[in-house]
């Protein structure tokens, strides 16, 4: 009797102090391109979910430029390789979400891309998904 009273009082300052918590998971979250294109050195998407400020994964050289509308719920971002340069397949960007666990709550879709040579490309093929890193 004793030890079952000891390990409900066990489980409960467990409960209270937070340790069993399964709350948001806050942390990074990546847009990666599958597959680039020869000449293709910039892309142009629109990102939705809840996010934060967007940069360039370390040691890309890659300018990331973005705009969130006002609810924080969508993000329309910019990525231009170096010049001379062009995209490569892997991480494009990465951005802070409120809960990293959530992958499956975003979506993003391509909405332009430049050549190398500053003309429009077309954006059929250009295949973008957001992932845990």
């Amino acid at each position: 009797m004793k030890r079952a009273a000891t390990l409900a009082a066990l489980g409960a300052a467990l409960a209270l102090s937070g340790c069993l918590d399964q709350g948001p998971d806050g942390g990074t979250l990546a847009v990666r391109l599958a597959a680039p294109r020869p000449g293709d050195r910039a892309v142009s998407f629109v990102l939705v979910g809840a996010h934060s400020s967007f940069t360039a994964p370390w040691g890309s050289g890659y300018r990331v430029f973005s705009v969130s509308s006002a609810d924080g719920d969508t993000a329309y971002v910019a990525v231009v390789a170096p010049s001379g340069g062009g995209l490569a397949a892997g991480v494009l960007a990465v951005f802070g979400a409120p809960d990293a666990s959530q992958v499956s709550r975003y979506s993003v879709t391509v909405t332009d891309v430049a050549r190398s040579d500053y003309t429009v490309g077309d954006t059929a093929g250009v295949a973008l998904s957001v992932y845990h890193p």
